[in-house]
């Protein structure tokens, strides 16, 4: 059955416009200035979560306020206002269905669907603006906005005049990126790395959106950031940088390999510079350096493929085997790689593309490799056969692994899934 996209939206609508009905009943005398829908919180491939609802009045914000935070400090900060509407069961109830409708047939569907449940939600915000202002219960300039974590949804969610009012920094980071998207390439790329290398909040975007852009450029952002990765003292986030645009020319691995090997250079200059090196598919560099690496780069180095670090910018297919190689010719970092990848650490997300090479995983004579497979699986999107495959290899691995933490790690896999791998624990 189709989702109800409209009944989603309508509900939402509810919610936000009986909360500030009730607020001004219980407050008549109060000058009411925003509601918020905030606290977004989805998992990638996973549950799509209710939100929270925030209301504020100019009492009840300076009733807020300190010292350290004044009322205009709060007043975008809807998590710290005094009126909160949390998720109730009608709300859970949506975000069942929401999460199913983004889930079914393995989940290829779920951006789709999230990115079309935060424009439902941004529209919800219009639309209760505008009936609590047609109905007399607020003022003109009164604000309904969705509030994420980076601000995406604000520009959907209110008014032209409210946002350039109310949020002229979002003004600002518009014009400037309407500015640069005239640039070509290279200039832009150039302008792009001139931000990034100046000091913090001295200009319109945010160090963030500067990365995410200079990612998308690709290529035409190589050269910039090979320059400042030889002149700069922060030679990291060059580094963090050339890891994500995934381009291995000869000109970024010969940079990349001088800040590995310098030893007058920092720990963390040298850890981000094997890190890229692994991101770029060239463990074998940083695997040829072992003898002469702090164990902290060497891990870092080592383990950058597996983790998070490797779900941002471009990077190639997972690959355990430049790991095993290293493994086989030092042994002795298997523990301390092992730390660094153990459960509860970020890993990385694994593509359908991938499953493949992770079931093959599980029997692999590294127990860092196994165990990585074990919980990367998890949450992967697996075909029926590869679900069938991976529930047998949990059943093997809780009880007859040698090592404790893949048998651990199994047995919470397992746990987590109920009955999967046989067990008879009760579907979370």
């Amino acid at each position: 059955m189709e989702f109800d996209w409209s009944g989603l939206e309508k509900a939402l609508i509810g919610r936000v416009t009986d909360f500030v009905r009730r607020l001004r009943a219980e407050h008549p005398g109060d000058r009411l200035l925003a509601a918020a829908v905030h606290e977004f919180y989805a998992e990638s491939g996973g549950v799509i979560a209710c939100t929270c609802v925030g209301a504020v009045s100019e009492e009840s914000l300076a009733s807020v306020a300190t010292d350290r935070f004044s009322a205009d400090d709060l007043r975008w900060s809807p998590a710290d206002w005094p009126w909160q509407l949390d998720p109730g069961p009608d709300e859970d109830a949506w975000s069942a269905r929401l999460t199913a409708e983004a889930t079914a047939g393995g989940g290829h569907r779920w951006d789709e669907v999230h990115d079309r449940y935060l424009r439902t939600v941004a529209a919800a915000c219009h639309a209760a603006r505008r009936d609590l202002v047609t109905d007399g219960v607020v003022p003109g300039d009164f604000v309904v906005v969705a509030l994420d974590e980076a601000w995406d949804l604000v520009p959907l969610s209110v008014t032209p005049e409210q946002l350039r009012t109310h949020f002229p920094e979002l003004v600002a980071e518009q014009r400037e990126s309407e500015r640069l998207d005239a640039l070509p390439p290279g200039e832009r790329a150039a302008e792009l790395i001139a931000v990034l290398d100046a000091p913090t909040g001295t200009a319109p975007l945010g160090s963030d959106e500067v990365a995410a852009r200079l990612r998308a450029l690709g290529p035409a952002a190589v050269p910039g950031a090979v320059e400042r990765l030889l002149r700069s003292r922060e030679k990291w986030l060059w580094a963090k940088l050339l890891a994500e645009l995934g381009v291995a020319s000869a000109d970024v691995l010969d940079a990349l390999t001088g800040v590995l090997r310098n030893r007058r250079l920092r720990e963390p200059d040298r850890a981000w510079a094997a890190a890229a090196l692994a991101r770029l598919g060239r463990t074998d560099i940083v695997t040829a350096a072992l003898d002469r690496l702090p164990e902290t780069v060497a891990v870092r180095g080592l383990t950058a493929p597996y983790t998070s670090f490797r779900d941002i910018g471009a990077h190639g297919p997972l690959d355990y085997r430049p790991l095993e190689r290293a493994l086989a010719a030092h042994p002795a970092l298997h523990d301390a790689v092992f730390a660094a990848l153990r459960p509860g650490t970020n890993l990385c997300a694994v593509a359908p593309e991938e499953t493949e090479t992770c079931l093959g995983a599980l029997t692999s004579p590294w127990p860092v490799v196994r165990c990585h497979a074990v919980l990367v699986l998890e949450d992967a999107p697996l075909t029926d056969d590869g679900r069938a495959r991976y529930t047998a290899a949990l059943a093997r691995l809780r009880l007859t692994d040698p090592d404790p933490t893949v048998r651990t790690a199994a047995s919470g896999v397992t746990h987590r899934a109920g009955r999967a791998g046989g067990s008879s624990s009760p579907t979370r």
